[in-house]
């Protein structure tokens, strides 16, 4: 009988540890979570991708991002994790170029580098993963700008850091549509882009700088999530009817969306891009990709993710999913992005 009872017993601890997760698939693996910039709430977003797919999977990881922004921190902090001994690192670039020895460093101790967000250039990566094609959020934004204005007058665009690398792509995009033969464009003046550094206060400044140089200014593409507000906020206290479109928080436009300074603005979810770079750093430790073109990995509740070719010359994977903020449906995002 206490054989049994002792039976019963295991059994039942047994299936409890299965219960609360004691056996999960990526247990034992570590990843060091790099992003731009401490304290933005976007990469606060992504951050939360990662710790939900951290409780599916079991792996632990590290987050961290430079105070100022720049490059030197993200390398002192890359080169933290290589002491570490992590297994994978997930950067988010100031840089594409600058990072580029530091994660061959970490390659050549055998960590993994998936890049997501904004990527490292190809030879210091193994993966990037990124929410839609660099084209399709372009030209988003800029068709959106184009309607807004009605199709013509002066249209300008505020930036983050000029070495962003996702920045400077969507921007060549959008710059070579407004040069084509493309009818919708033909009344497009295009005055140029400025650069706020991901920073509020000089994103305002630049904006306010703007405003006085360009009277007849319509427009302005802010494709930051921190630059938008402050964009924004500047062209309401001047009393300017100047239109804002862009990549944006939905918590961080409301109003000026609500007061008619921006129709409509964009963004994929960061969280579900922290998310979705968690299981493709899992499945490179796991040895189930090696980030070639045509491989899938799975990538928990959104499915099964395809890598392909970038057009950089290195691999990338694609959400393809990009949610607009409007009159309509910003109520519904607030408490989400």
């Amino acid at each position: 009988m206490k054989k049994v009872l002792a039976l019963v017993l295991v059994l039942s601890l047994v299936f409890i540890g299965s219960a609360f997760g004691a056996d999960k698939p990526a247990q034992g693996i570590t990843i060091g979570v790099v992003y731009k910039q401490s304290g933005n709430p976007y990469f606060q977003a992504g951050v939360a991708g990662f710790q939900k797919a951290a409780d599916e999977l079991g792996f632990t990881f590290m987050h961290d991002g430079p105070d100022d922004g720049s490059s030197d921190g993200q390398i002192r902090i890359i080169e933290n994790y290589i002491a570490q001994g992590v297994d994978v690192l997930c950067v988010s670039a100031n840089d594409p170029a600058s990072l580029v020895d530091v994660c061959n460093e970490a390659r050549e101790a055998g960590i993994k580098v998936v890049t997501w967000d904004a990527p490292v250039d190809p030879e210091g990566r193994d993966l990037d993963v990124e929410p839609a094609s660099a084209q399709v959020i372009a030209l988003t934004q800029l068709d959106s700008m184009v309607k807004s204005v009605g199709g013509e007058g002066q249209i300008a665009i505020l930036s983050a850091m000029a070495t962003a690398p996702n920045q400077n792509l969507w921007i060549s995009f959008m710059t070579d549509a407004l040069k084509s033969s493309e009818e919708k464009y033909a009344k497009i003046d295009f005055v140029g882009v400025v650069y706020g550094d991901d920073e509020y206060t000089k994103s305002f400044n630049e904006t306010q700088a703007l405003l006085e140089q360009y009277p007849n200014l319509k427009g302005i593409i802010v494709p930051t999530t921190v630059g938008a507000p402050a964009v924004s906020k500047c062209i309401m206290d001047a009393k300017r009817n100047v239109k804002v479109t862009g990549l944006t928080l939905a918590s961080d436009m409301k109003e000026f969306i609500n007061k008619g300074i921006a129709d409509e603005t964009f963004l994929w979810n960061p969280t579900e891009l922290g998310y979705a770079a968690s299981y493709a750093a899992v499945a490179f430790v796991q040895g189930k990709i090696t980030g070639a073109e045509g491989e899938t990995y799975e990538a928990g509740e959104l499915g099964t993710l395809k890598i392909e070719k970038a057009a950089d010359g290195g691999t990338i994977s694609f959400l393809n999913k990009l949610n607009v903020f409007n009159n309509d449906t910003v109520d519904a995002w607030i408490n989400i992005l």
